[in-house]
């Protein structure tokens, strides 16, 4: 995703606002100089919105070391109150009246789990909402295009996850692609990058026995800046399912060729008109790569000539 003019100032709170309460105070001025610098040289028209965002995270966590005990304690917090409630959300998930409404349904949690601010956040996450969405309360979750179609019709997927605590609904998802036969590759942050799951909250959910792989990347997935096991296995998915904001920002509207099943909440005014969902609203949306329905319509075209010059 390209940058819109207001991301420079969300980017700068983002980082700032997550860093700065574990900085030195003879290391803020140096904070800010790092993040600002980043912008001035990194910000083009062209430029990956996921990749700004991986910069600056680099950059300040060599400034804070701080941030990994910090977070490492607050994703733990996290795991374990998702895992309360996923026997719920389990039950939640059999009790469809079908497999398609089932697969939408995990997705649907998935997607709603995803409740970290756009600031810091002041603590663990509970995902208390989670049996109001359950019970069908408030607002249901937009599923835009054919989200079950498009995993059915995929052999390899490619599950990109977001925060701690959370995961533990993605496990959810990753379990209904294993019951329909899919091979499942999971990537996870390597090290602490703010509240982002890593390999040990894919272990305390024990993902390992679940997926068939799963590797590591030091950030978010933007194409060109990845790690050789990372750049593999997004070249090997005909399907990825991307959770949260940061994913979204490092993979839409880049030339994937395959298509992209995205699971947020919609939390500011660039998402809201990139999605064309409202603000809070909790979306599931599969985007088709580009191309495609040109692509078909050309070979539909051939089609007909071919069929006239056998008349």
């Amino acid at each position: 995703m390209k940058p819109h003019a207001e991301c420079g100032p969300c980017l700068i709170h983002w980082v700032f606002d997550r860093a700065a309460p574990h900085t030195a105070d003879k290391e803020t001025a140096p904070l800010v100089r790092s993040i600002v610098d980043i912008l001035l040289k990194e910000v083009s028209p062209d430029a990956n919105l996921g990749a700004l965002c991986n910069s600056t995270v680099y950059a300040v966590t060599a400034l804070t070391p701080g941030l990994v005990g910090h977070y490492g304690n607050l994703k733990a917090k996290s795991d374990e109150h998702a895992r309360t409630f996923l026997p719920e959300a389990a039950t939640y998930i059999i009790n469809a009246a079908t497999a398609r409404e089932g697969f939408e349904r995990s997705c649907f949690l998935a997607a709603a789990a995803n409740v970290s601010p756009l600031g810091a956040p002041s603590g663990a996450y509970t995902f208390s909402e989670m049996r109001s969405l359950m019970a069908q309360q408030g607002s249901r979750p937009a599923i835009v295009g054919d989200v079950y179609g498009a995993v059915r019709a995929s052999n390899n997927i490619l599950y990109v996850p977001d925060n701690a605590g959370e995961i533990g609904f993605d496990a959810l998802v990753m379990a209904q692609l294993k019951a329909m036969g899919k091979r499942v590759t999971l990537v996870v942050k390597e090290g602490t990058f703010f509240e982002d799951a890593t390999i040990d909250d894919a272990r305390f959910f024990d993902l390992e026995g679940l997926v068939d792989e799963i590797v590591t990347t030091r950030g978010f997935l933007a194409p060109a800046d990845l790690e050789p096991d990372a750049a593999r296995a997004l070249s090997e998915a005909d399907l990825i399912m991307a959770k949260g904001t940061g994913t979204y920002e490092a993979l839409h509207g880049e030339p994937l060729g395959r298509p992209v099943i995205f699971m947020l909440k919609i939390k500011c005014a660039v998402l809201a008109r990139e999605t064309g969902m409202g603000m809070g609203t909790v979306v599931v949306k599969v985007e088709q790569p580009k191309g495609r329905k040109r692509q078909q319509k050309v070979n539909v075209e051939v089609k007909v000539e071919v069929e006239k010059k056998k008349k």
